[in-house]
């Protein structure tokens, strides 16, 4: 990644985003766009709106919050797509904050600018600031086995749910079209690497696709062609340990294979264990971890091993001045078990409200308050009605964690128009059988 200094300007034709104020008002610039960037600005604007005068602008490449807890299921076709996303403009305008969709580029710490620009723009802006956030998320890890990145699907954002579904149904209808029974059975085997929250889910949700809902529809393809693996050194490394039990029982009983030696390499021909074992398949999905943002990387500052920015408990960034850290792009270490938080989105929307109050703190001139929270349990939905729950000792299993998890998640929606659009989704797959057309999108062309 080039520095600021090597990135040649171009002068803007039209308005650049956050130009260089001539108020008094301290201007917070805040990256990304997921629960962390979002709920800070939101938190911070409600408590500064009509008592401190603070200009506050949002960065993000995409326009629009995605609510992650449900991509599983937006992958599997359980709700829509477009059901799990947000536009970010109503909710910045509402508040008075300034949205900018932007690629960032560079930061030069020194100066307090950033350099930005659009896609689409050849232009690239210079973004002032007093405060800045980091809260730019991470990307998946397919550099850590060869090929993954030019043959493994990944699983993190609204783009890869749509690609897995489209997958995923193309290769029935190719395997409905297959005579010989080795190569269809390679183009019904899906192998997830990574055995954590969003592999596990991911795993359960296909299982609950292709031989609960697809099967019916392809009358040629026995059951025994449909293969799913679940690659990883453990189930829920992270989860209880009676919970994951029951967890990689469930798996189990539903004939999904669990596959415990690592990934050696990803090829068009499937993926090869670190035994020499290959596993023939068109659909290697990878959850096996994440990296930080390039911007974040690209950073001369205190970082951990994974390249998380090393913060204290009010989320500054050690090395720097004026400048703060959350969610995914922080190490910042719980004072109830002496590791750094896990980056989850239940964390990341902890941590935006109490950064909003730190952040108000320096206009007030107040007491801080360090950031002290216990996570309050996890739930991992299964599908078929069960799922494992956590929540402070209270250890739920099947269908009662199963329930608690759809009325959680559902309320923790932004909005009440999308949680109406979610429950009206579930409410449909009871009685009606669930979409399987493919999305593709295809041009015509003119003659």
């Amino acid at each position: 990644m080039r520095t600021p200094q090597e990135i040649i300007y171009r002068p803007a034709a039209g308005r650049v985003l956050a130009r260089p104020s001539t108020s008094l008002a301290p201007r917070i610039v805040i990256l990304g766009g997921g629960f962390a960037g979002v709920t800070t600005a939101l938190e911070l604007a409600k408590r500064c709106a009509g008592v401190l005068p603070v200009h506050i602008t949002l960065v993000s490449e995409q326009n629009f919050f995605l609510f992650t807890p449900m991509l599983a299921e937006a992958a599997t076709g359980a709700v829509e797509t477009r059901h799990i996303l947000y536009p970010i403009r109503p909710l910045c305008g509402e508040w008075g904050v300034e949205f900018g969709e932007m690629t960032v580029e560079a930061i030069d710490l020194e100066r307090r600018r950033l350099i930005a620009r659009h896609r689409r723009s050849p232009i690239r802006q210079q973004v002032q600031y007093d405060l800045l956030v980091l809260a730019l998320g991470a990307t998946p890890n397919v550099a850590l086995v060869p090929g993954a990145m030019e043959h493994a699907l990944t699983f993190k954002g609204v783009g890869d749910a749509v690609r897995i579904r489209n997958h995923v149904i193309d290769l029935f209808e190719a395997a409905a079209l297959a005579d010989d029974p080795w190569a269809r059975q390679r183009l019904l085997t899906f192998v997830v690497v990574g055995a954590g929250h969003a592999g596990t889910e991911l795993i359960a949700a296909l299982e609950e696709l292709t031989r609960g809902i697809l099967l019916r529809h392809y009358p040629s393809i026995p059951k025994s062609s449909i293969r799913l693996v679940l690659v990883g050194k453990a189930i829920l490394p992270q989860t209880a340990t009676n919970l994951a039990a029951y967890t990689k029982e469930q798996l189990l009983r539903r004939g999904i294979e669990l596959e415990t030696t690592r990934a050696a390499e990803v090829s068009a021909d499937g993926l090869k264990l670190q035994d020499g074992r290959i596993i023939p398949s068109h659909s290697v999905i990878w959850t096996a971890g994440n990296r930080v943002s390039p911007v974040v990387a690209g950073l001369c500052l205190p970082k951990t091993k994974d390249g998380r920015l090393l913060v204290n408990e009010f989320f500054e960034v050690q090395g720097t001045h004026g400048v703060y850290a959350l969610g995914d792009n922080a190490a910042q270490t719980d004072p109830h078990t002496g590791v750094p938080y896990v980056a989850t989105a239940q964390v990341a929307s902890r941590q935006a409200r109490a950064l909003a109050a730190v952040l108000e703190t320096e206009f007030t001139g107040r007491e801080k308050k360090p950031f002290k929270f216990r996570v309050l349990g996890e739930m991992v939905p299964l599908c078929r009605h069960k799922a494992v729950a956590d929540l402070q000792g209270l250890k739920l299993t099947g269908f009662p964690a199963w329930f608690l998890w759809k009325t959680i998640y559902m309320l923790k929606l932004p909005t009440l128009a999308a949680r109406l659009r979610v429950l009206l989704d579930w409410t449909v797959e009871l009685f009606f059988e669930r979409d399987v057309s493919e999305l593709a999108a295809s041009e015509t062309r003119r003659r």
